[in-house]
């Protein structure tokens, strides 16, 4: 088994956090990874507050062991952060903004906080803050992203940090990555698009494949999605959405400025897709890892093989010292 300090802040068995992603997540998502050891996430973005309430309530019931949930602090809904602190799990976590006083009304319930950050700068201010573990994402992570890759951030974190635990997050799909991670650093890694293209994935069939398919080159920053939704990606820490393409964004893409002229028809339409259950026909939310996975498996032996490929590829390197 691989223990880190991560292990013992967040109580958990292995350092793998399922990313809290707002269009892929669910209670009974979270659990599973919790289950197998890691830390499952509960994911607020772009969700209504009852959702978010049920998710909070149903994954009591589905596992005993650690979880967290995540709030954004430029689109934050307080019904729901009042919700969560009231439930008082083991790890809140905050992205894509400073979180602010949160943290404090976090750690005053007895959570742990973690925060994902895209640049050194922003991880000064998250210790200053009071995290007990900071993020680094890089820019080949999917969701909403910066500017810097992953092997550039995450040892510069590290170091401008001190002892908090520090977290990969971007371009990790196997076990190499997490040793990679391990060896720049980080106590754990963050990991969203490999576990999108699991059986229990709350997500289309159809957002699977995509990733099956995908190359890391067609995953695509929509900086149209931007003038679409400006909220969180111009706010808080001014991210990018980064998306396997699709007809629809590579159309308003060459058409950026109509997009803003007609941004409430254009939402309204992905909206109304993504409840259909078709939102892959705008949005395919992906990392570059996309290029490197190539079946949908169960979450346990997503978990399994990462582990082994982690502690093979350690006992690899181990032979070069």
């Amino acid at each position: 088994m691989l223990k880190t300090p991560l292990c013992d802040v967040l109580g958990i068995e292995v350092p793998i956090i399922l990313a809290p992603m707002g269009t892929c997540t669910s209670a009974e998502f979270a659990a599973i990874v919790s289950n197998e050891g890691g830390l499952g996430g509960i994911g607020t973005l772009t969700r209504t507050t009852a959702a978010i309430k049920r998710d909070i309530d149903a994954i009591k019931g589905l596992t005993n062991r650690h979880y967290a949930v995540n709030h954004i602090p430029p689109t934050l809904d307080p019904e729901s952060f009042r919700y969560t602190l009231a439930a008082r799990p083991a790890v809140i976590s905050f992205a894509l903004g400073d979180p602010g006083d949160m943290v404090r009304q976090a750690h005053d319930v007895g959570a742990k906080v973690m925060i994902q950050i895209t640049t050194v700068a922003q991880a000064i201010e998250a210790a200053e803050r009071g995290a007990d573990v900071i993020i680094a994402q890089g820019t080949e992570a999917g969701g909403y992203v910066g500017k810097v890759s992953t092997l550039a951030l995450v040892p510069q974190v590290v170091d401008a940090v001190g002892s908090i635990p520090v977290v990969a997050a971007g371009g990790i799909f196997d076990g190499r990555g997490i040793a990679a991670a391990l060896m720049l650093g980080a106590a754990g890694v963050n990991i969203g698009t490999r576990f999108i293209a699991s059986v229990e994935a709350p997500v289309e069939q159809e957002w699977k494949d995509a990733i099956l398919r995908g190359r890391s080159e067609d995953v695509v920053q929509l900086d149209v999605y931007n003038d679409i939704n400006p909220l969180p990606g111009t706010g808080g820490y001014g991210t990018v959405l980064s998306s396997l393409r699709t007809p629809f964004m590579d159309d308003w893409g060459a058409r950026r400025a109509e997009a803003r002229a007609q941004r409430e028809h254009l939402m309204s339409d992905i909206v109304t897709r993504a409840r259909a259950g078709r939102r892959h026909e705008a949005l395919l939310p992906s990392g570059q890892t996309a290029g490197g996975i190539t079946e949908i498996l169960t979450v346990a032996e997503i978990m399994r093989r990462l582990m082994s490929e982690t502690q093979a590829a350690l006992a690899r390197a181990s032979r070069f010292g």
